[in-house]
């Protein structure tokens, strides 16, 4: 018999209450747009003296996630703004994709992927915050497009892709 919650992503562990606060706010913000007060938090906690290395160092590579998910998430929409002009919202003028935007879409799932197996074991919950940002509008792009490969089939929202600690792991 398995205990409840035995393999739980824990979130780190940080000593230094400012920088605590501004990882909880970091953690909590939509990174679509990083709200201004939060970036300037971010930075204030991140240049002040702290003998919490460890916890700076948590709070910087969340920053640094948090500001490439907002550009990343920008090209994304940037993608979905092309194809409805291309295709109309509703889908009213379907086509096939241009070979140039098939290169594109192929080459966007491999920058997402190749961002999230970056994530080491002991940051799962920012692979889960950077799947749950982006991984709808990936699956926005997925669904207005056919003949995409298997490959997007793996793309999750939730960020409950098997990964210890998802919502069905702590349900079993």
């Amino acid at each position: 018999m398995r205990n409840f919650g035995e393999h739980v992503t824990h979130m780190p562990v940080i000593k230094d209450p400012e920088i605590q606060n501004v990882f909880k706010d970091l953690m909590a913000a939509s990174w679509d747009e990083l709200p201004y007060s939060v970036v300037q938090d971010s930075k204030k906690a991140l240049s002040k003296d702290t003998d919490d290395k460890a916890g700076e160092e948590v709070l910087k590579n969340v920053f640094r996630a948090a500001e490439a998910v907002e550009e990343f998430g920008g090209i994304l929409g940037s993608l979905k703004m092309e194809l409805d002009d291309s295709i109309g919202v509703s889908g009213e003028n379907v086509k096939p994709l241009s070979s140039e935007f098939a290169d594109a879409l192929n080459t966007v799932y491999q920058r997402y992927t190749t961002y999230l197996d970056a994530f080491g074991p002991d940051e799962t919950y920012l692979r889960k915050k950077v799947e749950t940002e982006l991984g709808s509008k990936m699956i926005y792009l997925k669904m207005r497009c056919s003949g995409l490969g298997s490959e997007w089939g793996k793309i999750t929202v939730l960020g409950t892709s098997g990964l210890s600690g998802s919502y069905v792991e702590q349900r079993a």
